[in-house]
């Protein structure tokens, strides 16, 4: 299985150190502190509020996903009368035209999230294949 260190973890994600949770076995902010150094002063952290009995709102599976970077090559088999409409579907899913043309480059990371609306997108079309992505990785992420 994909391992990772502290040094992975963004300085501003919250790990937990609340080893009675429940779901503490299962979660990757718990998973992060285990690995935190002994001579680390100061990381934000998930407050006991963040619990409702045995649901978390701040749970994170600790298990890794595949993050894609990149898609030049996503409409390579689409038929082109749909290439107009798609793209303009994806860059909504994205936020902006903008944004949508930094992560075709490769620039940001694509989400496992944002992944399935790409592929709810091209599913809306009748293309039931999955999106090809230029580089897919299997790690663990954190999101914000």
């Amino acid at each position: 299985m994909t391992e990772f260190t502290f040094t992975e973890v963004p300085r501003k994600w919250a790990i937990c150190y609340q080893s009675d949770c429940p779901l503490a076995e299962t979660c990757l902010r718990r998973h992060a502190a285990k690995l935190a150094p002994a001579t680390l002063e100061q990381h934000a952290t998930v407050l006991p509020a963040a619990r409702q009995g045995e649901h978390c709102n701040l749970f994170v599976a600790d298990e890794p996903v595949v993050v894609a970077r990149g898609m030049t090559n996503i409409f390579n088999n689409v038929e082109p009368y749909h290439v107009p409409r798609l793209r303009n579907m994806l860059e909504a899913c994205f936020g902006s035209r903008a944004q949508y043309y930094r992560y075709r480059s490769g620039r940001y990371e694509i989400t496992p999230q944002q992944q399935e609306r790409v592929a709810a997108v091209f599913r809306s079309f009748g293309y039931t294949q999955p999106p090809v992505y230029d580089q897919t990785s299997v790690r663990y992420f954190f999101p914000d």
